[in-house]
């Protein structure tokens, strides 16, 4: 078994949403970042690529690369899954936590556990070593 650790962390910026987890909130602030800014998703790479021993997000997907520039980090977390599946290793279970004053999140909660599970491909069992 292999386990990763992300974190990840942007400052406020004018703007009017945040992206948290592939979904856009609206805010009266946005999140500095050269991709959307999506801390949970940053963090699941991050996680995930550590796990692998590959380093972290700014390692595969470099702030000074204008190919990632405004990018949905949705793309970055399929491309971090997908070498891991080339690799021959899977995802076996991601716990995450996401700390912010805001904006408020608990209202997101239900809907959000469903877009996971709708998405969830139940045949990869753990990123482990094949």
């Amino acid at each position: 078994m292999r386990i990763g650790h992300g974190y990840d962390a942007h400052r406020f910026t004018e703007g009017d949403h945040v992206v948290i987890g592939g979904v856009t909130i609206a805010h009266t602030k946005s999140l500095e970042a050269h991709s959307d800014g999506d801390v949970l998703i940053h963090a699941l790479c991050d996680a995930l690529l550590g796990a692998a021993g590959w380093g972290d997000i700014g390692l595969h997907f470099p702030d000074t690369d204008s190919t990632y520039e405004n990018i949905d980090s949705r793309v970055l977390l399929r491309n971090v899954v997908a070498d891991l599946h080339k690799a021959g290793l899977t995802v076996g279970n991601v716990d995450a936590t996401v700390v912010c004053q805001a904006p408020r999140l608990r209202l997101l909660r239900h809907g959000r556990h469903r877009h996971r599970r709708s998405r969830r491909n139940p045949s990869r069992s753990r990123l482990e070593d094949p």
